[in-house]
């Protein structure tokens, strides 16, 4: 009762103090505050950053209600435009992360940022997705510290920004066509690798979350992060679910082979082409059924006349 009470007045304080937050400029940034969170971006970015702040007035408290907690101390986004930068902060954010990243954090700084060149990038789709992302990863941090998974956090943050859609399942079975889901161990490995097995970690782990959500609730999350603030991962997943992570990823394993793995083998190109012989087949045998009852129709006739 006491953390509830205590998150409800903190988002009432930040968010409510900052809800028509107005931008400004200093020092060729654009830059407003929401709550805790600030966003900065270069001057010539204004018609981006603008619909960002729009938006981000519902995002951010959207994101403190879900995860069931608030920020507890300011952090800075900064949108990264496409091509030369020469804002120096800027430049040195942007390559403190892997090349095909779109977003990404920097905890210890309260500092994140958005490639805006690769918004549309999986598992993100615009500017606002991608903010989405970021700050659930900087509120989960703020709730449980380090005591997390990175896998359970993207999925987390991937879920909270979006719902599973016809992309996670071309991307997700696809993988396994020639191969096997990822193991929750060798996730947070894949994260850090090529853009491909990345990708393969963020359908797999963004599944993973949404198949516990529909098995234990929405509530779910919010109550792994509440017990992962004293216990370690796998005692606060047993403690909020009732069942141990092992056992739940057996079972989400099974689940999930026996659901995608068949996807692209009926989207695949071979496949195709058997679909569209097998129609060509079935048309040409209506045609040719239909010209027999012709034929057959006109010999009636002719019998008749004779």
């Amino acid at each position: 009762m006491v953390r509830i009470a205590l998150f409800s007045l903190m988002a009432m304080l930040s968010l409510g103090s900052s809800g028509a937050a107005a931008a400004e400029r200093a020092g060729g940034r654009l830059r407003a505050t929401i709550g805790a969170c600030t966003i900065e971006a270069p001057a010539d970015q204004a018609l981006s950053f603008d619909a960002l702040i729009a938006d981000a007035r519902t995002i951010l408290p959207r994101v403190e209600r879900e995860l069931g907690t608030p920020a507890m101390a300011p952090y800075r986004i900064l949108l990264i435009p496409p091509g030369e930068l020469t804002d120096p902060e800027i430049a040195r954010l942007d390559a403190a992360a892997p090349y095909w990243a779109a977003g990404f954090l920097l905890p210890a700084q309260r500092l994140g940022g958005i490639r805006m060149r690769s918004v549309g990038y999986y598992p993100y789709g615009d500017l606002s997705a991608v903010f989405t992302h970021e700050v659930t990863h900087m509120l989960m941090r703020d709730a449980a510290g380090d005591n997390m998974p990175r896998w359970f956090s993207e999925g987390v943050a991937t879920g909270i920004e979006r719902s599973w859609g016809l992309r996670d399942i071309f991307v997700y079975s696809s993988s396994l066509l020639t191969g096997s889901l990822p193991r929750l161990e060798e996730m947070d490995r894949a994260f850090l690798a090529s853009s491909s097995e990345a990708r393969r970690a963020y359908a797999s782990s963004f599944d993973f979350v949404s198949w516990a959500r529909r098995e234990h609730g929405e509530e779910v999350v919010s109550e792994i992060l509440r017990r992962a603030a004293t216990l370690p991962f796998p005692e606060a997943w047993e403690a909020a679910t009732g069942d141990t992570l092992a056992s739940s990823e057996a079972s989400w394993r099974r689940g999930s082979l026996l659901l995608y793995r068949w996807v692209p083998a009926l989207t695949g190109t071979t496949t195709l082409w058997i679909v569209v012989t097998l129609l060509t087949f079935l048309a040409a045998a209506r045609r040719r059924a239909r010209s027999r009852a012709i034929l057959e129709r006109w010999d009636a006739e002719d019998g008749g006349m004779s």
